[in-house]
């Protein structure tokens, strides 16, 4: 993923003198879709998709490279968010210390509450993405009571995360409720369960990933 940061950077072409207005325009429009090629190119999801990208030409959004100004500006912004959680997903299952195997299976994405397939047919746009674990005792595996991650898990990628991503996104460490957990809570307690309400909370509670676009 060192390739993202690249994606970041200005580049100014410089013409001769003697170089028409006109020419100016269609070697600017040329450069800038050789360099919006390279980039949709390096920046390919696992599927072969090209990133997705904003273009604005001379202050236009979505305006043809051909339109640009002898001395005119481009800009790409290509959407690199869903990489970002891709990689976290990937990273969360490496890292997962492995019994049964179900814990590695239970991680769980989130975007603005509604959850969503990495595999699927994208990532929407949302405000906040969040990572969570289903499995009762993944607060216990992130205390570092497994051997396989003294260090936890959650709160060690999200380190990682946000060093490597955060001109992208910003990433925090948090516990997060499973819209599930809540459920259940609500039916224990009309079952007679003896818990108050912010101790079955805060039981429910499990190690989160944030993840807040920029």
């Amino acid at each position: 993923m060192a390739k993202i940061p690249a994606i970041f950077r200005e580049t100014e072409l410089t013409f001769a003198a003697h170089i028409s207005p006109r020419v100016r325009s269609r070697k600017l429009a040329a450069f800038a879709l050789e360099k919006i090629t390279e980039a949709k190119r390096i920046n390919a999801g696992p599927d072969g998709q090209p990133a997705p990208h904003r273009q604005i030409v001379d202050g236009r959004e979505g305006a043809s490279l051909a339109s640009v100004k002898p001395d005119g500006i481009i800009v790409a912004k290509f959407s690199l968010v869903a990489e970002v959680l891709r990689w976290i997903d990937a990273e969360l299952v490496k890292v997962s210390p492995v019994r049964s195997g179900r814990y590695r299976k239970s991680h769980v994405l989130f975007a603005d509450g509604n959850e969503v397939d990495l595999l699927g047919a994208g990532v929407p746009k949302a405000r906040e993405f969040v990572f969570l674990n289903t499995q009762p005792y993944a607060r216990k595996i992130e205390r570092g009571l497994s051997r396989q991650a003294p260090q936890g898990v959650y709160e060690a990628v999200s380190v990682v995360a946000d060093k490597r991503f955060g001109n992208i996104v910003d990433v925090y460490f948090g516990f997060r409720t499973p819209l599930a957990a809540v459920m259940e809570n609500r039916a224990a307690r009309k079952r007679g369960s003896r818990k108050t309400a912010s101790q079955a909370a805060r039981d429910n509670r499990r190690p989160a990933i944030i993840v807040v676009p920029r």
